[in-house]
């Protein structure tokens, strides 16, 4: 008699274990599925700039002509900044604080902020002809005055164009932040 009272639990216990186990796994599950989407995107993303960095600066070299305006603009590297910091949320938290510390070094205290304070506004919202203004002074303070406004790897970019040893310690520099970056986010 025993051995039936114990089938009987075995199977209730069976199939209610495995009820609550199938919910747990479905939700394991969809975490890990986001995690990986965000850790994909990001490294598509770092590779990109990374590309972009390397192709600009090849450019230069070739043509003899000067940095191209686009070659680490704050704009763009505001743009890059905000797409990093909208997939941050979705990793773990340990790998997502490494980031955005390699993030900070990376592009400045100053574009970080400028870029998580305006991150939740609509793209409607925001002004354009102030926001181009904006830009083009945050370029010259950069270049005129870079031990003032130089704060990340990519603005020393900018203000080191003139010294080729400054600027290529700052270029692989600035690379090498970006490895580390697409490293941490390896899927």
């Amino acid at each position: 008699m025993d051995w039936i009272v114990n089938v009987l639990v075995s199977l209730v216990s069976g199939s209610v274990g495995s009820v609550v186990f199938a919910q747990a796994a479905a939700r394991r599950s969809a975490i890990a599925t986001t995690r990986y989407n965000a850790a994909t995107t990001l490294r598509g993303v770092l590779q990109a700039y990374r590309h972009e960095l390397d192709y600009q600066k090849s450019r230069v070299l070739s043509e003899n002509r000067g940095y191209p305006p686009e070659f680490a603009d704050p704009a763009g590297q505001e743009r890059f900044a905000e797409t990093v910091l909208r997939a941050l949320p979705d990793l773990p938290k340990r790998r997502g604080r490494k980031l955005r510390a390699e993030l900070l070094a990376l592009v400045g205290s100053i574009t970080m902020g400028f870029t998580e304070g305006r991150m939740y506004v609509p793209e409607a919202s925001r002004i354009e002809a102030g926001e181009q203004a904006r830009l083009e002074i945050a370029l010259r303070r950069v270049t005129r005055e870079p031990e003032r406004y130089a704060d990340g790897l990519l603005r020393r970019l900018l203000s080191e164009q003139n010294h080729h040893e400054a600027f290529d310690q700052a270029y692989g520099d600035a690379l090498a932040a970006l490895d580390r970056m697409a490293a941490l986010v390896k899927p």
